[in-house]
C-alpha cells in the first residue's frame, strides 16, 4: 500500500503504524500529488492511505486522476473540521472507501491514538471486493452518522424504486411516443429511453414528448437522479448508463460510457439496460421495441436474470422492424409479448400493482 501525507512526520508515524500490523505492508511513502501519482503508475497497489489536504490535491484533483488513470481504493484521512456531506459525497465518487477522521484540533500524537482504527480500516478495504457498492456503504456508515439531518434530507432525494428502460430504434420515435402519451401521470417509476438516434435530434425529440405528458421529460445529463414520474431520453450518439450515488446501490445517478462499441448502436440499449440490472434498485423493467439488430438481448438477460427483474417485447405486427424485439424474444429472456397499443396500460398496471404490494409489505412489517 501507500501512504500520501504533506507532513513528513505524519507519513513516517503513518509508515510505523501499518508496518506493526502483521497482514499489512507499506510500499512507499508520497509528500505529494505528484509522488503519488508516479508510484502508482510503476507500482501495482491494492490501497491508498492518503491525506485529503495533501499538497496539489486541491478539490480532490489528485483523487480525480487516480480514480481516471490507475483505480485504486482510497482510505481519505481528513480533520474533523474539515469534513462535510458535500466532501464525503465528492469523495466517494472518486473512489474513497474508507475514512479516517482524525480526533480533535491538529496535533502531532493524533494518528498514535487510534492506530487500531487505522490498521482496521485499510485492512478491511484491502479485502473487500473492489467497488463492491454495498461493502463501501457499510464501511462508510460511521462518517454518515456525522451528518444525521443532512444525510435524512438527501435520502428523500431518492432514485424510483422502480425503473423502467425502454429500448428501441427504427421506428422506436412514434413507438415511444405512443407509449409515453398513455402513461398514467402518476406513475411511480423512473422511464429511461435509449433510441438509436444521431446526435442533437433528441433534444428537439424531448421538446416534443414534453407536450404529450404530464411526466417530466428531460434529455438526459450528468448527475440527473431517476426519480419517480421522470422520462429521462439517451442523448443521441451517447451511451447512456447510471451510476450508484455515495456506494448506495439502489441509489442512482445518469452517467455515460465514453465505451461506444458499435457505432450503429447509440445509444447502447444493451448498456444502459445492463446498468440498471447490476443496481440494487428493487424493480427493474426492460421494454424491447422496434428496430433492426440485435441491441437489447444482452440487456434484456441481464434484467431477466435479477431479482425483481421484468421483460416485455413488442409483438411483430405493431412493430415497424421485428428484429430487436425478435431477437430479445428467441433469448428466451422475456416475460410477455403485447402489441404497442397494450404496452404502456400493462406497465400502468404493473407498476401500480408492485407498488401496492410494496406498501402492503411495509404495513405489516
Amino acid at each position: 500500500m501507500l501512504v500520501a501525507d504533506s507532513s513528513s512526520h505524519a507519513r513516517l508515524v503513518l509508515e510505523s503504524i501499518l508496518s506493526g500490523s502483521a497482514d499489512l505492508e507499506v510500499t512507499g511513502l508520497a509528500s505529494n500529488g505528484t509522488q503519488l501519482l508516479e508510484s502508482l503508475r510503476h507500482h501495482q497497489v491494492d490501497v491508498i492511505l492518503a491525506s485529503v489536504d495533501l499538497r496539489k490535491n486541491e478539490q480532490l484533483l489528485v483523487f480525480k486522476q487516480i480514480f481516471s488513470e490507475c483505480p485504486t481504493p482510497i482510505v481519505m484521512v481528513v480533520e474533523k473540521e474539515q469534513l462535510s456531506l458535500e466532501l464525503l459525497k465528492d469523495a466517494i465518487d472518486l473512489g474513497v472507501y474508507s475514512v479516517i477522521v482524525k480526533p480533535g484540533p491538529p496535533a502531532r500524537s493524533a494518528y498514535r491514538t487510534m492506530a487500531e482504527e487505522i490498521c482496521r480500516k485499510v485492512s478491511a478495504v484491502r479485502d473487500t471486493e473492489y467497488w463492491d457498492p454495498q461493502k463501501r456503504l457499510s464501511m462508510l456508515g460511521e462518517e454518515m452518522l456525522i451528518f444525521p439531518q443532512a444525510a435524512q434530507k438527501d435520502a428523500r432525494n431518492v432514485t424510483a424504486d422502480t425503473i423502467i428502460v425502454i429500448g428501441a430504434s427504427t421506428g422506436g420515435t412514434q413507438a415511444v411516443e405512443q407509449i409515453i402519451r398513455q402513461l398514467d401521470t402518476g406513475l411511480k417509476a423512473a422511464v429511461l429511453v435509449a433510441i438509436h438516434l444521431p446526435p442533437k435530434f433528441t433534444h428537439s425529440y424531448s421538446r416534443r414528448l414534453k407536450g404529450m405528458t404530464e411526466l417530466t421529460v428531460l434529455e438526459g445529463r450528468t448527475g440527473l437522479i431517476p426519480k419517480p414520474g421522470k422520462v429521462i431520453i439517451a442523448p443521441g450518439g451517447r451511451n447512456m448508463i447510471v451510476h450508484t450515488v455515495m456506494g448506495n446501490a439502489s441509489s442512482l445517478k445518469i452517467g455515460f460510457s465514453e465505451d461506444n462499441g458499435a457505432e450503429h448502436d447509440l445509444p447502447s440499449v444493451d448498456k444502459l439496460m445492463q446498468a440498471v440490472a447490476q443496481s440494487g434498485v428493487r424493480r427493474v423493467i426492460g421494454v424491447i421495441l422496434t428496430g433492426m439488430g440485435r441491441d437489447g438481448t444482452a440487456g434484456a438477460k441481464a434484467i431477466a436474470l435479477r431479482k425483481g427483474g421484468h421483460v416485455i417485447a413488442q409483438d411483430e405486427a405493431s412493430s415497424a422492424i421485428f428484429g430487436m424485439a425478435k431477437s430479445a424474444i428467441e433469448s428466451g429472456n422475456t416475460d410477455k409479448v403485447l402489441p404497442l397499443s397494450k404496452i404502456a396500460q400493462y406497465l400502468n398496471r404493473y407498476v401500480a400493482a408492485e407498488q401496492q404490494q410494496v406498501s402492503t409489505t411495509d404495513v405489516n412489517s
